[in-house]
């Protein structure tokens, strides 16, 4: 296991003068991000559907800090975000497609209507957690892309639930696990563009949607390892402080951050057998997909 090195103070004053967009940015990871880097010299724009949260989390932040209130389930939404931060700020240099909910967890309830007919189950937790990190990203690439010759950077949000399965949260791990996959998908094409992408996976982590029966689970019989926001924060921030970094998973545990996919890649080998680790990566070559690592 290699820890990656917690974010310096001269890292962080590297934040001075950017731009940077947070989604969910007016509780929890995402507002601990934004107070970070704001106190670290940038303009923070702080996305979320809490308005009386996001407008006096801005007037305590002050100067080269505004809220826009932001329904990342909503294109329109997500469009009108980065036109208003371009608008306010005339460039866009870091974005974290952060906003995600718990919850709404019905695909094994057998609700029945009027009728008798089993109800639609909710898809909330996949038009926030999964539809709204494209949209984040389709908006950012683009605006990325009017400052073609500056470096940029796109991290998302993901989850320990990316990576393991996490009953009963299954539209939750579907998101997330589609989250890891875009990051994936565009790691190894973004880089053409000046943008880096990366995704950080906290595990257990004390937030305002942590469920408590989950807080509860943690302490008995003995106490396993959480995360606070701060902690998972300044991981988010590791891949904006270190623009090298592409393509990377960023466990969180214990407030320590590990990459995950240079090992998994290193290790293809070993798990998935060495003649057929050499035919996929020749596969890769030939429809021109370079490894990261």
């Amino acid at each position: 296991m290699s820890i990656l090195p917690p974010v310096t103070s001269d890292e962080l004053a590297t934040l001075h003068a950017k731009t940077i967009i947070v989604t969910g940015g007016a509780s929890g990871i995402g507002k601990a991000t934004v107070a970070i880097a704001h106190r670290a010299g940038a303009n923070v724009v702080i996305a979320d559907m809490n308005t009386e949260a996001g407008e006096q989390f801005a007037a305590e932040l002050n100067e080269r800090a505004i809220f826009v209130l932001t329904d990342v389930s909503k294109w329109d939404s997500v469009l009108a975000l980065f036109e208003t931060t371009y608008a306010q700020f005339k460039h866009i240099d870091a974005v974290y497609a952060n906003a995600g909910v718990h919850g709404f967890e019905t695909l094994l309830e057998n609700e029945l209507n009027a009728a008798g007919k089993l109800k639609e189950p909710s898809m909330k937790s996949i038009e926030i957690n999964l539809l709204g990190v494209l949209y984040t990203a389709k908006a950012a690439i683009h605006f990325f892309e009017r400052n073609p010759e500056q470096k940029h950077q796109l991290v998302f949000t993901g989850s320990a639930a990316s990576l393991i399965d996490t009953p009963p949260l299954f539209n939750y791990c579907a998101a997330k696990a589609g989250v890891l996959g875009l990051m994936r998908g565009l790691r190894s094409v973004l880089p053409e563009k000046n943008i880096s992408i990366n995704m950080i996976a906290p595990w257990m982590t004390v937030t305002p949607i942590m469920p408590q029966w989950i807080m509860d689970l943690w302490s008995q019989p003995t106490t396993l390892p959480t995360n606070d926001t701060d902690g998972v924060a300044r991981a988010l921030l590791i891949p904006v402080v270190r623009p090298e970094l592409n393509g990377r998973t960023i466990w969180v545990a214990g407030n320590d951050a590990v990459e995950l996919e240079e090992p998994l890649y290193k290790s293809q080998h070993l798990w998935m057998g060495s003649d057929l680790s050499k035919a996929v990566n020749e596969g890769q070559l030939r429809l021109g997909i370079k490894p990261c690592f």
